[in-house]
């Protein structure tokens, strides 16, 4: 895979984003569904805990992509919705110094929501890869 990173701007790497990412020559390319704050069995977990939610939701992220040969590496995009845009901002250094570390550029959108699938999860990061 080819990746070559889009920014016309600097501003979003105190973020840890970046603006577009191009892909060429990707044999695969995997969609992910958004992964939460659940145990192996579906039961959610850290109820009313931000930086747990957060942390068990990207956890489950590279398990699944684990399972598909990648890592955060192979991240090319989020989508990161929440109940809770004020905690969840609270915890943006924690998010962006992970990614950062892993090696994750991606490009996304975090969105408010009201709700999201089961009562008490706040946060679910929705992911595409490739390679």
């Amino acid at each position: 895979m080819q990746r070559n990173i889009v920014n016309p701007w600097s501003w979003q790497d105190r973020h840890g984003f970046v603006q577009a990412n191009e892909v060429s020559e990707a044999n695969r390319v995997i969609f992910i569904s958004g992964q939460t704050s659940v145990d192996g069995d579906g039961n959610i977990m850290h109820i009313g805990d931000m930086r747990n939610q957060l942390e068990q939701a990207l956890n489950n992220l590279e398990s699944v992509l684990a399972q598909a040969g990648m890592d955060l590496t192979n991240v090319v995009h989020l989508n990161i919705y929440t109940t809770d845009i004020r905690s969840l901002m609270q915890e943006q250094d924690y998010f962006k110094d992970r990614l950062v570390k892993s090696g994750c550029r991606h490009a996304g959108t975090l969105l408010g929501v009201t709700a999201l699938a089961f009562t008490g999860l706040m946060v679910a990061i929705e992911a595409t890869a490739a390679a």
